[in-house]
Parts: C-alpha cells; sequence; structure tokens
C-alpha cells in the first residue's frame, strides 16, 4: 500500500498523477458546473451523524460521468476529436459524451446495451448524438465501439479505464473538501472504479485521514472479486437495477490505484437496498436520485458502513437519471417489478 503522505506533485499511482488532477480541475471549472454539498438535516438527525450531500445529480446532463468525459476529450489535440467521438455507456456517459459532443461541435456516436433505461437513450438523442444499440452487456458494447473507433478513425471516450478519466473525478472530492474540509468519511458508488479511485488520489494529496469507502451493488460485485483476486477480473453476469453500476469487470486503471490507496473494505448493498435510499433521498432530501446515486446512503442506512456517532459524512449523489415508472414503483413501495 502506497503511503499517503510520501505521494509528490509528480508521481504517479496507477498512471494518475496529481498534476493531470490539477490540470482537470481547469478545464471542469471553465466548462462544467460546480455541483453543490447540502447537508440534509433529516437525515443527519435519523442516522446520528452529519449526512452531507454532494449533489451531481445537478450536474450537467444529471450525472458526474460528464466530468470524466470533458478531460479525456480535451487531453487530446483538436484535430484527434474534430474527426468524431465514439463512445460505449450504460446511460450516463453516453449522455455526457453527447453533451460535450454538441458543445464542442463534434460528431458523436454512443453505443449502449439493448437494457440502457429509455430516459437515458431519449437525452443522448436530444443532444444529436448518432444512438446504436448493441449486446445485453456494457462489455459487449464497449468492444463494438472499440472497433467502430478503429474502422472509422474516431476518438474513442472511455467511461472510466483511463488516466484522465480518474484525474477528472477526484475533483468531485476536492470539491467537497474545499466546501466542508471537516468531513471525515467519504462515500461513493463503485461501477468501472474512477470515482473510488480519483476520491483515493485526492485524499492522499489534500486530506490522508479521511476515510473513503466504495459501494457495490450485491448483484455487480466485479471490483470486490478483483480485489479478492489481486488482479481485474470479469464476472460471468450481473444482475442489478443499478445501470450505472452494472459493470463485470473493472477498469485497469482505476483498478491500480485503488489495489494501492485503498483501506475500508468495499461495502455491498441491495437494489432493495438502493430503492429505499432513493426513497430517503426524495422524502427527506428533495432529492432525485438513480440507484447509483443513492447506493452511498444505502450503505450508511443499512450500517454497512460503520461509522462514529457524531462523524461527519458526505455521500456522493453521482446521478439522477432514473426512469419515472421506476422512480413511481419506489414510492408506492416497491417489491417486485
Amino acid at each position: 500500500m502506497a503511503e499517503k503522505a510520501e505521494l509528490a506533485l509528480g508521481a504517479e499511482v496507477g498512471q494518475v498523477s496529481w498534476r493531470m488532477v490539477q490540470q482537470a480541475r481547469q478545464w471542469i471549472r471553465q466548462h462544467l458546473r460546480r455541483t453543490p454539498l447540502l447537508e440534509c438535516p433529516e437525515l443527519s438527525e435519523r442516522l446520528g451523524v452529519r449526512v452531507l450531500l454532494k449533489l451531481e445529480n445537478l450536474q450537467w446532463t444529471g450525472a458526474f460521468k460528464v466530468r470524466g468525459g470533458l478531460v479525456k476529450l480535451l487531453s487530446v489535440p483538436e484535430e484527434m476529436r474534430r474527426r468524431g467521438v465514439v463512445c460505449a455507456s450504460t446511460g450516463n456517459h453516453g449522455k455526457g459524451v453527447a453533451f460535450l459532443a454538441q458543445r464542442f461541435g463534434i460528431p458523436a456516436w454512443v453505443v449502449v446495451p439493448e437494457t440502457t433505461p429509455s430516459v437515458k437513450t431519449r437525452a443522448i438523442e436530444a443532444f444529436g448524438a448518432r444512438l446504436l444499440r448493441f449486446g445485453e452487456t456494457y462489455a459487449q458494447a464497449e468492444s463494438f465501439a472499440k472497433a467502430l473507433a478503429q474502422e472509422r478513425g474516431l476518438l474513442f471516450l472511455p467511461s472510466f479505464d483511463d488516466p484522465f478519466v480518474v484525474a477528472a473525478q477526484a475533483t468531485i472530492a476536492w470539491e467537497i473538501l474545499e466546501d466542508a474540509p471537516e468531513v471525515d468519511t467519504l462515500i461513493v458508488p463503485v461501477g468501472g472504479g474512477a470515482l473510488l479511485a480519483g476520491s483515493l488520489l485526492t485524499a492522499c494529496h489534500l486530506k490522508p485521514s479521511l476515510r473513503v469507502i466504495g459501494i457495490e451493488a450485491e448483484g455487480a460485485a466485479a471490483l470486490t472479486a478483483s480485489l479478492q483476486a489481486g488482479e481485474p477480473i470479469t464476472l460471468p453476469s450481473v444482475q442489478t437495477l443499478a445501470d450505472g453500476m452494472a459493470v463485470s469487470r473493472p477498469g485497469a486503471v482505476p483498478f491500480a490505484v485503488i489495489q494501492a490507496l485503498l483501506e475500508e473494505p468495499i461495502a455491498l448493498v441491495t437494489d432493495d437496498e438502493m430503492m429505499e435510499a432513493v426513497r430517503m433521498l426524495l422524502l427527506h432530501a428533495k432529492v432525485v436520485a438513480e440507484l447509483a446515486g443513492a447506493a452511498a446512503l444505502a450503505g450508511l442506512l443499512t450500517g454497512k458502513v460503520s461509522v462514529s456517532p457524531n462523524a461527519i459524512v458526505a455521500c456522493v449523489v453521482s446521478g439522477g437519471n432514473i426512469e419515472p415508472i421506476l422512480l413511481r414503483h419506489i414510492l408506492d413501495g416497491g417489491g417486485e417489478l
């Protein structure tokens, strides 16, 4: 495990340096929204700790993913991106790429699995990107997108497995610590791993005492399995309604950072537990979250993340792009869909 206090400005962990994070921060400040960090008194009273919510559901496109797409896009020469971009996504990354392509005036193709929620696919098309449906999983969509990039000379924009994407997601924890330096615990959802990796990197440089805890969907615990194996492995299948976390294999780049810096065990939550957290966020904080966006709070509500009394906990609400029919189902009491 890397010594947190000894990481130099230019030192790399898993190909990601703090200088890259600093550059990412500049680009994000120029082009994206500074999302709020708000305390929820009702949840704080219920849980006996201060609960702060980092509302990435209020980011342009309704999710944190656009940060990674922006930074990767700006990291390459302009002539490369002007040919066009392509990505694979379970929804939020594709929406972010489509938004960025419209903003920068470049053509974009977004490949999504057949199961991607319509609330996300409609938004992708609304931004002017060409939507392609392929396969049943993110991995299948990604393989198709990479082949398309090679065939047509397009720039492939990865969702999570890239140093610039990890650097981009590190800015979320940086903003949290700027707004509330007293935070002692940070909880983030885990899909491909870039958000957790970036959060760990920020903690190393800005607050080594910060607890950083990742939450995986019980039916898509690829990072947990990979950490046990000592290397990234692919799950034979994933079973979760949290499409933002439905990843069968963590990225190699974020995995290297996580393996080096992670000190806390990953917590696993069920779909039902995430749905209850969605309900609690809406009723008590007036925040609309998708399942992945509520995963961090689910870890707290279930007690699967243990915190000391009077702890100051920041939960990243990573996205709010939830199907209206699913949200209604949750508010009606849940149960089988």
